[in-house]
């Protein structure tokens, strides 16, 4: 009998006793390859069967399956789409499928049901056998030999989600207590600070959407003072500021402090404090007036009495399963957590910025990360108020960018009147993938690069390496990425970060200078450093200014971040670990090195410093990928967006002259 057995983790005596020639072992756990090699075992990892391409066609599946949940019938012949219209409003499916996608076990179970059909597809076995795989990964492996009519020997354990379930309904109702309790702040407070006073000689308002933090303090080179400024607007909230004929507002929306560095403490303190006002923005918090209150009580309510009758609905059952793999008991409380948490939060956020635009009367609002949750609700509220938006790119758009893919009967999703994207790629990726028409998207570049062309032309490079403890001769190493990715869909430096440490340890007269993405802390970089034992390595706080590492550096290290483009606008060479990841693209087309997940990063670290043909050819891909993606680097990206502002904002009606009065 053909047997495949799926290995994870475990004693390698139950694999020493399979039988020879009939048996192939699936290593499902690759870190564990080392230990089987030694054993003499043989095996095929996971990776020979799903490679990048077929990751790549597995994230497609994915993102289709949610799309699909939203069409499918669940109750009385209506999809989610219909039941979650509340009312005459928007339909509360368009950040429902956010968070089904990104924050529930769904997706994961169409992934592992898509890589188990790959198993069974290539071995064609007639048993299976499990060893080792996590309880939810075991189920679903059970459930698709099922499917294809093999035999399974092995655990199938039953999930239990009864705890889960009380949880979420918890957090449901201590969301509806925090909300009052916001309005009620609010109320307390007053009315928030708003723009100078409607009227026709008024300049042009723009209201900007920022999120509170993205905000940060850096040393202004002209003034030589501390002055803040916001990460994705940057430079063009002063330059829209220094216009005469426009007024910028900013409203700020979520946490001052990124989620994951948010200790205890900090949120007690958050809540405890009476008003967010920091004199950057307004908080969006400052407008929860008990109208807000209201809103999200009333969908908070309908979302429960949706809950209890779709939960057993046959319906729904069916729609939480891929390929007859059904999967709904594995993921009820994250289903439940969609219904019960993100859509009054949905109900909460549209009518917040509803009592904004009503508050603030903006001509245009600017914002970005338009696809979020937050972005969405902006957008719909503006739509409403019959206010044009200008939304812009803040980071590489990518094939599986799930909230900017949009099908063709999507048309009522939220998108922005226009927007400014760096270059061609992310325009033909809108176009092609996002519905976006062509007039709606307008070529800028980007203003992170205008600041990279000002900081190259104006910083002294050895200044900048002295200041950093490097000796003339030393070549730096920048590491800039997140330890952990923010979703199952983005890769992360953590798993390859000790090789990495080792690597440059191992290139004399190379230093390694890590950069932690402004959302996360220092702190597991750190514990690395101490566990290796490293003393050619330092972790930098994580607002330290990236665009003068990047000047400083001789190569760039990254998993998925925008930097590997401002590098290479500075001409810096590139190594990508961890491919395929959403940088996959530039490294495809040989602008920079790719490191596989598992690999040693020495040999292509050592090439991108030190090899001429490497640092060549390296250099000749460059400019033609920047100019794709950054429509190439004439400093003016900046200028071309405070235009855009003008040009797409409600237009001015300029004071009624009175005739002069005749003369007696």
């Amino acid at each position: 009998m053909k047997t495949m057995v799926v290995y994870a983790r475990g004693p390698l005596e139950a694999l020493r006793r399979l039988p020879a020639g009939s048996t192939r072992v699936v290593l499902w756990d690759e870190e564990r390859a080392p230990e089987l090699e030694r054993a003499g075992i043989p095996f095929r990892p996971l990776s020979s069967y799903v490679d990048a391409v077929e990751h790549e066609r597995i994230e497609q599946v994915a993102m289709a399956w949610t799309k699909a949940v939203g069409r499918r019938p669940v109750r009385a012949g209506l999809g989610m789409r219909e039941l979650l219209r509340f009312g005459g409003g928007p339909s509360l499916w368009w950040w429902a499928e956010l968070y089904l996608h990104h924050s529930t076990e769904a997706t994961r179970c169409v992934r592992l049901v898509e890589s188990f059909n790959r198993l069974l597809e290539a071995e064609a076995p007639e048993e299976v056998q499990a060893l080792g795989l996590g309880d939810d990964e075991a189920l679903l492996l059970s459930r698709a030999c099922t499917a294809w009519r093999v035999l399974y020997d092995g655990p199938a354990p039953r999930p239990r989600r009864g705890r889960q379930l009380l949880l979420v309904s918890l957090r449901s109702r201590l969301n509806t207590v925090k909300t009052l309790g916001s309005a009620l702040k609010a109320t307390l407070l007053g009315r928030p600070p708003r723009p100078r006073q409607p009227g026709a000689s008024r300049p042009t308002s723009v209201l900007f959407l920022s999120h509170a933090a993205f905000w940060r303090e850096r040393l202004d080179p002209h003034s030589d003072t501390r002055v803040d400024y916001e990460h994705y607007f940057d430079r063009i909230l002063p330059e829209a500021a220094a216009q005469p004929d426009l007024e910028p507002f900013v409203v700020a929306v979520g946490p001052g402090a990124a989620f994951r560095r948010r200790g205890l403490a900090r949120r007690l303190g958050e809540w405890l404090r009476l008003s967010a006002d920091t004199g950057r923005y307004v908080h969006v918090n400052r407008y929860t007036r008990l109208r807000v209150f209201r809103q999200a009580w009333r969908a908070t309510g309908q979302a429960r009495r949706l809950w209890r009758e779709l939960r057993s609905a046959p319906g729904l059952l069916e729609a939480l399963s891929h390929s007859g793999v059904r999967f709904g008991d594995l993921v009820a409380d994250g289903f439940a957590a969609t219904l019960l948490l993100q859509v009054p939060w949905a109900a909460r956020s549209l009518a917040e910025t509803d009592e904004v635009l009503r508050a603030v009367k903006p001509d245009l609002l600017a914002l970005y990360a338009e696809s979020s949750g937050w972005g969405r609700a902006a957008l719909q509220a503006a739509r409403e108020a019959g206010i044009p938006s200008v939304a812009l790119q803040h980071g590489i758009l990518y094939p599986t960018y799930f909230s900017y893919v949009h099908e063709p009967d999507e048309g009522e999703c939220p998108r922005p009147t226009r927007t400014a994207v760096f270059g061609t790629a992310a325009r033909d990726f809108l176009v092609a993938r996002g519905g976006y028409s062509q007039g709606a998207l307008v070529l800028t570049g980007s203003p992170k690069f205008d600041a990279l062309l000002a900081a190259a032309a104006r910083w002294d490079r050895a200044e900048l390496r002295a200041r950093l403890g490097l000796a003339p001769d030393q070549r730096l190493v920048l590491l800039a990425s997140r330890f952990r990715g923010i979703r199952s869909t983005h890769q992360a430096v953590g798993s390859a970060f000790p090789a990495l440490v080792r690597a440059v340890a191992g290139l004399p007269g190379t230093r390694l200078l890590v950069k932690p993405h402004p959302a996360e802390p220092a702190a597991p970089y750190e514990a690395v450093l101490r566990e290796t034992g490293a003393t050619s390595a330092r972790v930098l706080p994580p607002s330290s200014d990236l665009l003068e590492l990047l000047c400083a550096c001789d190569l760039l290290v990254t998993v998925e971040s925008l930097s590997a483009v401002e590098a290479l606008a500075l001409g810096r060479p590139v190594v990508v670990l961890n491919v395929p990841t959403n940088l996959a693209d530039l490294v495809e087309a040989g602008a920079a090195l790719g490191v596989p997940e598992g690999q040693d990063p020495g040999p292509a670290l050592a090439a991108a410093l030190s090899d001429p043909a490497t640092r060549q050819r390296l250099s000749a891909a460059r400019d033609a990928y920047v100019t794709a993606v950054a429509g190439g680097l004439d400093g003016q990206a900046t200028a071309r967006i405070v235009a855009l502002l003008r040009s797409t904002a409600l237009p001015r009606t300029p004071p009624r002259r009175e005739p002069p009065a005749a003369a007696c």
